[in-house]
């Protein structure tokens, strides 16, 4: 060491008391002994230190820097600085170990607003469009359109995503102008009238539509489609009104012909049902008259077979046909009223019978 080759003041070393000889028997001063080096295992030690302190501190750079943190409304690809390449799998909210080169891009897992109306446009788009969509109908009228609705990201195509539309808001500012795209060539598609009579129906073709193409298209679907309002030029709203007023008119003049016209034909039901019961009645009474009419006959018929039988009888009883009209006369005349009959008498027969 240094601090042994130094000689301590008032103190001679076994070197200098030789030198210090030689020269005075006449000899030449001896060269000076060479100073020993530092220590090769201390040399050895401070390295191994020094590299030991560097290796803790990349491992701590490498520990610290390695972990990509994912939040809760977020879906993540890993994308390597060395290979400028991404990983195909898509990464849910969490911390992973992806290494020092790597970071996520990030992608929105929730579900995202597009909106247009006179309260809220699309900020996010560098050229600030209209409040509202613009559009013509059919028959060429001017149409402004408020809506809204949300979308979200398919977990398994964000790879798809990244690759074709790129990293957000890029691919967000797409959907944007694509939205304006479809909505405005659906709005072509109907009249104005249909847009004040049918709204419902145009709103779910737009839904149905918009949903086509974010599935096949953009890897998203879509919720909570809001077709809001419709504003047509104010002449033609006005001539809408009036028609819609007359229409309605009509509806209620047809509605209460409707009525007058059930009522009759119920009152017509109702006088021919009892027609029908008046006729059964009739039919009914004149079966009953006939029925009793022709019992009437039979037993009166029966009566007549029978006076004819015993009839046949007492003329056999008889001698003669004069006895037996005379029997039949008087037989009749005892069985008819007394006060309405009358005897007719030729006078021959009262003067045979005063004369006998």
């Amino acid at each position: 060491d240094i601090a042994d080759s130094l000689t301590v003041p008032g103190s001679i070393s076994a070197e200098g008391l030789c030198s210090a000889a030689a020269m005075r028997l006449g000899g030449q001063e001896p060269a000076p002994a060479a100073r020993p080096g530092p220590d090769a295992s201390d040399f050895m030690s401070n390295n191994r230190l020094g590299a030991a302190i560097s290796f803790g501190l990349a491992l701590a750079i490498v520990l610290i820097y390695g972990f990509g943190n994912v939040e809760v409304t977020e879906y993540g690809l890993n994308y390597s600085l060395v290979t400028r390449k991404v990983d195909h799998n898509t990464y849910p909210s969490g911390r992973y170990w992806i290494g020092p080169l790597n970071h996520f891009l990030k992608f929105p897992s929730i579900l995202t607003t597009i909106q247009f109306s006179d309260l809220s446009m699309q900020t996010d788009l560098i050229e600030r469009g209209d409040d509202t969509l613009k559009s013509r109908t059919r028959d060429g009228l001017d149409v402004s359109i408020e809506l809204s609705f949300q979308y979200q990201i398919i977990a398994d195509k964000v790879h798809e995503l990244y690759t074709n539309l790129g990293p957000y808001p890029d691919f967000h500012k797409l959907f944007v102008r694509l939205a304006i795209d479809r909505l405005t060539e659906a709005a072509t598609a109907y009249s104005a009238t249909e847009f004040f009579t049918s709204r419902t129906i145009i709103g779910k073709s737009m839904e149905k539509q918009l949903k086509k193409d974010f599935n096949d298209r953009l890897f998203s679907n879509v919720y909570s489609f809001q077709l809001r309002t419709v504003s047509l030029p104010n002449e033609f709203e006005s001539a809408i009104q009036e028609t819609e007023v007359m229409r309605q008119d009509l509806q209620v003049a047809e509605a209460e012909q409707n009525a007058t016209r059930v009522s009759l034909e119920t009152q017509l039901i109702q006088a021919q049902k009892r027609t029908m019961v008046k006729a059964n009645k009739g039919q009914a009474e004149a079966a009953a008259v006939l029925l009793a009419n022709t019992a009437d006959i039979e037993q009166y018929v029966a009566m007549q077979h029978k006076s004819a039988d015993s009839y046949g009888n007492i003329l056999q009883e008889l001698s003669s046909e004069g006895s037996m009209l005379e029997y039949m006369q008087a037989r009749i005349l005892r069985d008819h009223p007394a006060d309405k009959t009358v005897v007719g008498m030729s006078m021959r027969t009262l003067t045979t019978n005063v004369g006998g």
